[in-house]
């Protein structure tokens, strides 16, 4: 079953970067309930439920339009209703596939005319990328002090400190600097940090994209409050992008990330290359 599914993913939807492993792993979820809808024995439509998200709902392209897509949302809000749900969400839960319904071929008109809503007001949620070799930022390099504040690698006795700033900042991010396995040497997901008078105000994780060799990845950039708007965010995610050029990647890709901080990224040459709907409805 999970390799019909993922072949149904990839075929319907071929521009989302999530590795093959992690999807594949999401799939196995043995808490999640599929409905699938066959032709001739193939799957040409399918729905992945968990709790009261659904992970994926798709329709091969060549059998869209025939009201595939309809009876596979009813039947998916009848099993999430049935369960004693009240309310239905889109993309991301327990975990996510994608963060919400990707926007540029239109997916997301289907679910706002069947009810659904963006749920997260006025902010939207974004993947950036960019090429980087073109990027160009010799001027900084990791170990500099600048405005007497020092940009380095975090080592596990800075912990404590980056606990503090990222609980501050965003509390949601607290548990992936917790594995202290990204603060040995030779990390796939190394930390970079923001230091000043023994305070973290800001910090970033820097690495290789999962399943993907020539692309990296900025994640869960955080600020603590009383250190924003100083440049402070900027100047890690620069130094974060050349570390991934410096180390011969040829891509820079950001997932899952706020509009509120688009212009931020956008400032260091990244590029919005996908928009979700964030969508949510009440039973």
């Amino acid at each position: 079953m999970t390799e019909e599914v993922y072949k149904l993913y990839k075929e319907s939807l071929p521009d989302i970067v999530r590795s093959e492993e992690i999807v594949k792993k999401i799939l196995n979820d043995e808490d999640n309930h599929i409905i699938t809808h066959r032709d001739h024995g193939r799957p040409v439509g399918v729905s992945v439920i968990n709790g009261n998200t659904i992970y994926l709902l798709c329709v091969d392209r060549s059998c869209q339009n025939r009201g595939i897509g309809d009876d596979l949302l009813k039947q998916t809000e009848n099993h999430i209703a049935s369960a004693g749900h009240k309310k239905i969400t889109l993309g991301a839960g327990k975990e996510y596939i994608m963060p919400g319904v990707p926007m540029d071929k239109g997916a997301h008109v289907f679910f706002k005319k069947r009810g659904y809503i963006h749920s997260w007001g006025d902010c939207g949620c974004v993947d950036m990328d960019q090429m980087l070799e073109n990027y160009d930022y010799n001027e900084l390099s990791i170990g500099d002090t600048i405005n007497g504040i020092t940009y380095r690698w975090a080592t596990v006795n800075d912990l404590s400190s980056i606990t503090e700033c990222v609980s501050d900042a965003d509390e949601g991010f607290v548990k992936y600097y917790l594995d202290k396995q990204i603060y040995e040497k030779g990390s796939c997901s190394p930390v970079l940090i923001a230091e000043k008078d023994n305070e973290v105000p800001g910090v970033i994780m820097v690495g290789i994209k999962t399943g993907y060799e020539d692309t990296g990845t900025l994640n869960c950039l955080a600020t603590a409050h009383k250190h924003r708007n100083k440049g402070i965010a900027t100047t890690l995610v620069r130094l974060g992008t050349k570390h991934l050029k410096d180390i011969g990647l040829s891509k820079s890709f950001l997932g899952y990330t706020y509009t509120e901080i688009v212009s931020m990224y956008s400032r260091v040459g990244y590029k919005v290359c996908m928009e979700y709907f964030m969508g949510e409805k009440e039973l």
